[in-house]
């Protein structure tokens, strides 16, 4: 089985994360970096973002691959 993530999906998630930090106590300056970088470099449809699309699915098929290795290595009774 093959999945992977549209830019969509991975753009909330990292908008998702990026709220998490704007609401730590930081400063207003770093809140208003976090936020320009969201919106100006991890725009949807910027190379940036499709970068990140590739390497988040390039890691959960590592993941999937490396579960599907795992119990076929290991004995049933361990």
């Amino acid at each position: 089985m093959k999945v992977e993530f549209s830019i969509e999906e991975v753009w909330q998630m990292m908008d998702s994360v990026v709220d998490q930090f704007v609401e730590l106590e930081i400063g207003r300056q770093d809140r208003a970096a976090l936020r320009r970088w969201r919106s100006d470099e991890m725009a949807p449809g910027s190379p940036a973002l499709a970068l990140l699309t590739e390497k988040v699915n390039e890691a959960l098929a590592d993941v999937h691959a490396s579960s599907e290795v795992s119990p076929i290595k290991k004995p049933d009774w361990v």
